[in-house]
């Protein structure tokens, strides 16, 4: 499937009256990942997970599985519940509960996108689904796997700042006092002074390690030193500010990922 080949349109189509046959066939829909790609056509995972900490885990394994197959586009397919006020994805063996929502979404490379949200309604003769509700990529808020293009990164990668991009300014009062302070830590730890000075080496070169993505900006990048010593916390930049590398400390490559 070349991009030429790809019609949203009719892609969507297919993807939402697939969903929603299958939903009300079988009464259930697994958490579904779509990839569109030149190479395969489409490709399809299905997320699990027992517990939240896993969910999570298995967001962050299917962005690390899109951004090696490349794809032309994405699809996220769920049912969904609302729990204090954020949204929560049903497990493959959990059924759906009257006022759930059928979740579709598709994501393209070239920024088109579009989202559905159809009611569920459980009685005793089976489900039926609502009027659905349109959906725009800011607040499609229950695929947090987000635009794994303009934001490739996931928790756990290297990144370096790109060239004249910096967390700290080296004149500002701030690395000042981190080199004040971690002089001091080398004079009193000396058994750890090889990790105080890395740290030194990665902020003067711009290399962290990616801790998350804060919530409501799929376009940021929450960083972290990847040190045990760190006396920064954490630092939020702009997705593209960064590079990704490899365990080397060299920039990967696209065709490195696979």
């Amino acid at each position: 499937m070349s991009a030429p080949d790809f019609v949203f349109e009719t892609e969507f189509t297919l993807l939402d009256v697939g969903a929603t046959g299958a939903l009300i066939r079988s009464g259930g829909v697994r958490p579904t990942l779509v990839a569109y790609t030149a190479e395969a056509g489409a490709e399809s995972i299905v997320l699990e997970w027992t517990s939240d900490e896993e969910l999570t885990l298995a967001f962050e394994e299917a962005r690390r599985w899109l951004r090696t197959v490349d794809p032309i586009a994405y699809a996220a397919v769920a049912v969904t519940t609302k729990e204090r006020d954020a949204a929560r994805w049903l497990g493959a063996t959990e059924r759906p509960l009257d006022g759930s929502m059928l979740s579709i979404a598709l994501f393209c490379a070239d920024g088109q996108s579009r989202g559905l949200q159809y009611p569920i309604h459980a009685g005793a003769d089976g489900i039926t689904l609502g009027m659905p509700t349109a959906t725009e990529p800011e607040e499609t808020d229950w695929c947090p796997i987000g635009d794994i293009w303009a934001n490739p990164f996931c928790v756990g990668d290297l990144v370096r700042l790109k060239p004249r991009e910096r967390a700290v300014d080296p004149s500002s009062n701030l690395w000042k006092a981190i080199i004040d302070l971690t002089k001091m830590r080398i004079q009193a730890d000396e058994t750890r002074s090889t990790d105080y000075m890395a740290f030194l080496d990665d902020v003067r070169n711009g290399v962290f390690t990616v801790a998350g993505r804060p919530a409501g900006n799929g376009l940021r990048v929450m960083l972290r030193p990847r040190t045990m010593y760190n006396p920064l916390g954490f630092i939020t930049l702009d997705a593209s500010k960064l590079v990704l590398l490899d365990a080397n400390g060299d920039r990967r490559r696209q065709s490195d990922l696979a």
